[in-house]
């Protein structure tokens, strides 16, 4: 099996390829295409409806005789999945489309209705536009028109991703430009900002009672007292702690106050005993 998979053939040395025979090239030649359809359809015969997008084995030939600008165009023939009817159909390189030649009819669709109406509208407008200079003056005029709106349109998206562009992102966050950044129209701006803010706290000030003067009318506001301290809770007494003291310890000694530099430590029983000598 491995000699049906070698990359390299062997030709003998008195091998001539002008003796080869050439192939004839045959334009009716049918070839195996395996194959979507490219529109829906309804089958004559039996009425069996067909989608787009639904795969078939098909035969494709060259149409012979009809091209478009030098490209070529095929054609393509299917049977129907129930009554095994033919149906043929072929490409339309003028449309960008496919034409259902026999066998079937394509399904009603909307934007090819709309297509068809636009060429109409565009075919008589040119005629129109040939048979009558004032036609072809006016439709000139509106196709310019149609530009110079689209270019404004344009311009108008520029200017407002350049000014997008040209945004700080340090100064978002600041509540004020300062005053040598903002330009005059900003700058009118806020003054008559702050003037209507000036005048709206005038006019929420309440009128002064009758009988007072002015200077009377307008107290002083009353003291803020401080709010008063919580009172503390009371610190737990300290714990007495009870030593026991073993039978056979020593006395406790007593600390005596310093004198001359010196500590002097006497022991209660030294004490007792001085008392009963004296």
């Amino acid at each position: 099996m491995g000699e049906r998979k070698v990359l390299n053939r062997y030709f003998p040395p008195d091998f001539d390829p002008l003796l080869v025979p050439k192939r004839k090239y045959d334009p009716y030649k049918q070839v195996e295409v395996r194959m979507m359809i490219p529109f829906s359809l309804q089958c004559i015969k039996c009425g069996e409806y067909m989608y787009r997008g639904k795969k078939f084995n098909s035969r494709k030939e060259d149409v012979i005789g009809d091209d478009y600008l030098g490209i070529k165009k095929y054609r393509f023939y299917i049977k129907c999945c129930v009554c095994n009817n033919e149906i043929a159909f072929k490409t339309d390189p003028k449309n960008q489309d496919y034409v259902c030649e026999s066998g079937a009819t394509r399904n009603f669709e909307s934007w090819r209705q709309q297509d068809e109406a636009e060429e109409k509208f565009e075919g008589e407008r040119k005629e129109a536009a040939e048979a009558n200079a004032m036609s072809a003056l006016e439709s000139k005029t509106l196709d310019s028109k149609i530009e110079m709106d689209i270019l404004d349109a344009l311009d108008e998206i520029k200017a407002y991703n350049e000014r997008h562009e040209r945004v700080d992102r340090a100064e978002l966050g600041s509540a004020q430009k300062p005053a040598d950044a903002m330009s005059a129209k900003e700058r009118d701006e806020m003054a008559a900002f702050k003037r209507a803010q000036a005048a709206r706290a005038v006019d929420a000030k309440p009128p002064p009672l009758q009988g007072s003067s002015s200077d009377e009318a307008v107290s002083a506001p009353p003291p803020t007292l401080a709010a008063p301290e919580p009172a503390r809770p009371p610190s737990p007494p300290a714990p007495v702690v009870l030593k026991r003291r073993l039978a056979d310890a020593p006395p406790p000694v007593e600390k005596k106050p310093k004198v001359g530099g010196l500590v002097a430590y006497s022991s209660s029983s030294s004490s007792s005993e001085g008392e009963g000598a004296s």
